[in-house]
């Protein structure tokens, strides 16, 4: 029961945080489709202890997908391969300055794309990514005061996965019967 109260927690969560999101991007007039955050929301409002939805990973990650994006717009023009050559040098900024953000490879393509401009990646991008870190940390210190309370505690424990469970559980397969072979 305490899993599900968080995950409703969570949820309710990334809910408001794409809403505020929409409400930013109207008072900009920027369009929706090119605000790029409704995948990272989903990864820092449900998994805030991991790797990638720290603040540095998130801030960073979308600052060098942008720099990766423009860098090939700049050499190729808008188009396919600058899509391609943008993104590979997304991942590449990423891995190397270990600020590994999956979500922010998107800034890459809709620059190389779109032929989105410098501007662009101030407004939306670095102010949305500094939004969504800082909403995240208001979040996170509200989920651990309500996990701090008397009745957080009094829930009933709900299942407790290990790493065996896991395991066992993603390599599970449906029980099919073997087919009779009739000898000629």
């Amino acid at each position: 029961m305490q899993h599900i109260t968080v995950y409703l927690y969570r949820a309710v969560g990334a809910g408001l945080a794409i809403a505020l999101m929409e409400l930013l991007a109207r008072a900009a007039e920027e369009p929706l489709s090119r605000v790029p955050f409704v995948t990272s929301i989903v990864l820092v409002m449900a998994l805030p202890e991991s790797e990638p939805a720290r603040t540095y990973n998130v801030v960073a990650g979308h600052m060098l997908s942008c720099v990766a994006g423009l860098l090939a717009l700049w050499t190729f023009g808008a188009g396919d391969v600058a899509c391609a050559v943008a993104l590979g040098l997304a991942v590449f900024f990423m891995l190397f300055l270990r600020a590994i953000h999956p979500p922010a490879g998107i800034n890459a393509f809709l620059i190389a794309a779109y032929d989105l401009t410098l501007k662009w990646t101030i407004s939306p991008v670095l102010i949305g990514a500094l939004f969504l870190v800082g909403y995240k940390r208001m979040w996170w210190i509200m989920e651990e005061r309500i996990r701090a309370t008397d009745a957080f505690k009094r829930l009933p424990e709900g299942p407790n996965w290990t790493e065996e469970s896991l395991h066992s559980f993603l390599k599970w397969r449906p029980y099919r019967k073997k087919r009779k072979t009739s000898d000629p």
